[in-house]
């Protein structure tokens, strides 16, 4: 068994060229490296091409990602990137093997499930989200044990559905069937025994078929002084209905109202993370900034 130590160089050039954030650069630079002990030579790697191609892998993860994406931050910053870690979308993982080999992924993720793949199943959303992926009890056991020895999930979870999923019988569009589902889908749930907060929202018709895209802002409350900095985020809403949710318990950020926008878990000595999935590409908002940090703080987090 090998031990490569990796030392993380990030957050060194974050905001630079912003006087507010001079405080930000200094402490970052103060912080101490985290070290990634790697226990198995079965661990899955990325390289990248180019130094901004690191916004193409997790966290960086869409429903419907882009092919460029320009950055928030230097052309430095991306260069002194230098951080190694594994991470698998929830439907892509060998279970078999991670059974075997729990070190071999630092994060599972899960995206929003389109409302008819979508099972409805339990009063635990996890169990939902699980058998919607088609996870077999014995796999679901295996991914709560992952979490348990040092796993991270890391949940951008919800539903959504456009106008024209559901017709009715004489060939009309069932919307009043599309949106109780949907509605329905998170009601009266729970995340492992955490408590949840949902949130629905419902964009505008256009015409009989398609409807208006928007976007949701959030000013932001930090609950954790390491992000303290994110102050603005927002959500795109490119589906007819979409219906998230968020663990209450122990949020890193909140609305002015209270209410949870990112959580933060411990489950045996791993994480559950929940976040709404807040875009990252929009310069005038801190969600790639959110990213990195949750990275950062997770990764440095484990024990």
């Amino acid at each position: 068994m090998r031990k490569i130590a990796v030392a993380l160089i990030i957050f060194l050039s974050f905001l630079g060229c912003s006087s507010k954030q001079s405080d930000l650069d200094r402490k970052l630079k103060e912080e101490t490296p985290v070290k990634v002990v790697l226990t198995s030579n079965n661990r899955i790697f990325y390289t990248p091409k180019k130094s901004r191609d690191v916004l193409k892998r997790f966290p960086f993860i869409s429903l419907s990602p882009k092919v460029e994406i320009k950055g928030k931050f230097s052309q430095e910053f991306y260069e002194g990137v230098n951080i190694f870690y594994s991470a698998q979308n929830i439907k892509d993982v060998n279970y078999w093997e991670l059974e075997k080999e729990p070190k071999r992924l630092d994060f599972i993720y899960v995206l929003p499930v389109w409302i008819k793949e979508y099972k409805n199943v339990s009063k635990d959303l996890f169990e939902n989200i699980a058998y919607s992926y088609n996870l077999s009890q014995k796999e679901q056991s295996i991914l709560k044990n992952w979490i348990k020895q040092g796993g991270i999930l890391w949940v951008e979870g919800g539903v959504y559905s456009t106008r024209y999923d559901m017709f009715t019988k004489s060939g009309d569009i069932a919307y009043s069937k599309i949106y109780r589902l949907v509605k329905n889908s998170l009601k009266d749930k729970h995340f492992l025994n955490y408590p949840i907060k949902t949130y629905l929202y419902k964009s505008g018709k256009l015409d009989f078929i398609n409807y208006l895209p928007r976007s949701v802002e959030f000013e932001t409350v930090a609950k954790n002084s390491f992000f303290k900095d994110i102050k603005r985020l927002k959500l795109n809403l490119e589906n007819y209905l979409e219906n998230y949710f968020v663990i209450k318990t122990n949020p890193v950020l909140t609305t002015p109202k209270g209410d949870p926008l990112v959580s933060i878990n411990r489950y045996g000595r791993g994480y559950i993370t929940t976040l709404l999935p807040f875009e990252y590409e929009d310069l005038y908002y801190d969600g790639e900034l959110l990213r990195w940090r949750l990275l950062y703080y997770l990764l440095n987090s484990r024990k």
